[in-house]
């Protein structure tokens, strides 16, 4: 295979950009985001602070931080806050500004996605259902059953637009001094969503005038941050120079009319600004067109699927391989911002009118889980972590050690590609070459959701630059449903790597870390003396490695830093391996006398069906809609409660299942899992 390397994207200057209270400089180009005119690729998760327990944000967030995250991005949903007209919540698990001290406690920045309309699967996508009454509009159209007022949301309409001001500046109220400029975590705001895409103005020229007061409104109010997104996807509208565009991509499509799988995806394929046809498909009223420049702009990310949500007809499951494939392909064709949505999990809040979730009740298109909304992501809504979570840490790993490489790296397709994400034979790859620096990453996806690809076996690669072979890579060998990233051209000291056919993980101190499948030649061609601070690990291990500070640390376990400590959370006895930047590894045991610390008590239902719910005292406590897992169910935040009822409904026909559906209307299984927090 062969890869040619000529015409580099020049880079050009962009005029977003600010200061926080420390004097750090926060910048923007063509290709990447900058501190203080360095290059950043940042780590974005999606978390819902008000579909959360406050008393478990903490946890939460140092979990989302060892995973890699750097940025926590949050829907502020206006029903969640006004539910009511006039009377405004900000108590408890709705603590806008607690939250985002509690992010800044942690040390990491905030997005705060303001709307007025975030849809994020909530009731009338955000909107309470006062103003969607009173102004007989819901976002997409006339209140079903309403009678016409001439009213219109989501556009320059006047009373739509007090209201918006009014929420907003309680909104504002809670972070005024939150602004890095202030000495705050908030680092950027979002305007909307998939405006005019999903719903919005009845016309693009409408839609661009209310952006634009949408814009000068929040300036107005007050928020003033670095930097401004809008969601691109779709034909969704951007205001060139003034918000970024941000793309997204998901495995599957929930929220799809269909109940039979879908073709296979293209997001699997290296496709730089990709514009993902089947989000928001559903809802889609835009015509595709999209409202800003590829050259103008870096190719940033706000919503690639970490997960999916469940709805009554679609119990999609995204595949651990799934999520890293994807994320691997969106970075591999040039993607400098990865933001997921979601990373944690959640549960809606009580509403004092009305559940709270997207229903084909209040005119949406789904059902959905009255409270659950867990997302099959990172970290699940009980908080645990899934096998997603360590997969996508190892590629956060090597993107924060490799950020200044890797950033202004131009992307390259090889001169054969598949054909299309039907082809299971013809290798995907794509490479990212630096030429500043002479360094490069090749980059392999050999999965397709729910296909199985032709395991690659003893591929060369040829990388031509200016038409002259410079890089030979060979004897790569990745298995199916498998991904690799390989680094050539790599400065390590005082000598260069030219090929290997291992992928890199990190570097810690002077020591460096590949990976690589199991009984693979691994080898390192150098021009010099070889490099001897090396490491090898398998592909297990980098996907269970953490870093904390000087060491590495592999376990399957969740692991977090609190304070200068590593702490666990298990169920049982573990070892974890701990390589220190420099000397031997070491192997910590946890043993059954260091169990005493119960951090949380998980209750496990194996049930046949199709839904589920826990109550107690007849309180609804949480749902389920059944998708082929276990159910289980974190009981800190209830008390521990033993006082409940769990209520089954029968199995359903004529609903589409990615796992093995389990049918009938009973408890197979049930049992409590204790699991400890144990310090290292």
């Amino acid at each position: 295979m062969r890869i040619n390397m000529d015409k580099e994207r020049p880079l050009l200057a962009h005029p977003m950009g600010g200061c926080d209270k420390a004097g750090n400089k926060y910048g923007v180009n063509n290709k990447y985001l900058t501190k203080n005119d360095q290059a950043i690729i940042p780590i974005m998760g999606e978390f819902h602070y008000s579909r959360y327990n406050r008393d478990e944000w903490h946890d939460a967030l140092l979990k989302m931080k060892a995973g890699g995250v750097d940025i926590v991005a949050t829907y502020i949903f206006w029903i969640h806050h006004e539910e009511e007209k006039g009377v405004f919540d900000f108590s408890g698990q709705r603590d806008l500004r607690a939250f985002v001290e509690e992010c800044g406690k942690v040390g990491m920045n905030v997005w705060l996605r303001i709307g007025p309309w975030a849809h994020g699967e909530c009731r009338n996508g955000g909107f309470p259902d006062w103003l969607c009454n009173e102004l007989g509009h819901n976002g997409f159209g006339p209140v079903k059953g309403s009678e016409v007022k001439g009213h219109l949301t989501r556009a320059n309409d006047p009373l739509y637009l007090e209201y918006v001001k009014i929420f907003w500046e309680k909104i504002y109220g809670q972070v005024s001094d939150l602004m890095v400029k202030d000495g705050g975590p908030v680092l950027g705001i979002q305007l909307e969503n998939e405006y005019c895409h999903a719903g919005g103005a009845p016309t693009k020229e409408m839609g661009f005038e209310h952006m634009l007061t949408l814009q000068k409104m929040a300036a107005d109010i007050g928020f003033e941050t670095p930097y401004c997104t809008a969601t691109a996807w779709g034909g969704a509208i951007v205001l060139e120079g003034t918000t970024l565009p941000v793309l997204s991509g998901y495995v599957d499509a929930p929220w799809a009319n269909s109940t039979e799988e879908l073709p296979a995806s293209e997001n699997f394929l290296f496709i730089p600004f990709h514009n993902d046809a089947n989000v928001g498909s559903d809802l889609a009223s835009g015509d595709g067109k999209e409202f800003y420049s590829k050259e103008k702009n870096p190719y940033l990310t706000a919503e690639l699927g970490g997960g999916i949500q469940v709805t009554q007809h679609r119990r999609t499951y995204p595949f651990p391989e799934d999520i890293e494939a994807q994320t691997l392909c969106m970075l591999g064709a040039g993607a400098n911002l990865l933001g997921y949505y979601m990373y944690h999990g959640g549960t809606n809040p009580d509403g004092k009118l009305s559940d709270l979730q997207e229903s084909k009740a209040t005119g949406y298109y789904n059902d959905l889980p009255r409270k659950c909304y867990d997302f099959c992501t990172c970290i699940r809504e009980n908080g645990k972590v899934a096998e997603s979570y360590h997969r996508l840490k190892k590629i956060h790993n090597m993107i924060h050690t490799f950020t200044e490489e890797l950033a202004g790296a131009d992307v390259y397709l090889p001169d054969v590609q598949p054909e299309s994400p039907e082809d299971m034979e013809t290798p995907r790859v794509s490479v990212r070459y630096n030429s500043d620096c002479g360094t490069g990453f090749l980059f392999i996806n050999n999965h397709q959701r729910k296909r199985n690809m032709k395991a690659i076996d003893g591929l060369e690669v040829e990388i031509n630059v200016e038409g002259k072979q410079a890089f030979l890579i060979h004897d790569i060998t990745v298995k199916s449903s498998e991904t690799a990233i390989i680094p050539f051209g790599l400065k390590m000291g005082d000598t260069t790597l030219l090929s290997t056919n291992a992928s890199l993980l990190c570097k810690i101190g002077e020591r460096y870390f590949f990976y690589a499948d199991d009984n693979a030649e691994v080898y390192f061609d150098f021009e010099e003396e070889a490099y001897e601070d090396i490491v090898v690990l398998t592909r297990d291990q980098a996907k269970y490695s953490y870093i904390f500070g000087n060491s590495l640390y592999i376990t399957d376990k969740s692991l977090m830093e609190e304070d200068g400590n590593v702490y666990v959370l298990t169920s049982e006895p573990c070892e974890i391996i701990r390589i220190p930047e420099d000397g031997e590894a070491e192997t910590i045991r946890v043993q059954k006398e260091a169990l005493t610390d119960v951090h949380e008590k998980y209750l496990h239902v194996d049930f046949g069906g199709d839904t589920a719910t826990i109550s107690s005292k007849g309180k609804l406590l949480t749902d389920w809609f059944s998708e082929g897992e276990e159910w289980v169910i974190a009981m800190k935040r209830y008390g521990y409660t033993e006082d409940y009822d769990i209520e089954i409904t029968p199995f359903k026909e004529g609903i589409y299942y990615d796992l093995p559906p389990k049918k009938g209307c009973q408890i197979n299984n049930k049992y409590l899992e204790v699991e400890y927090k144990v310090r290292l």
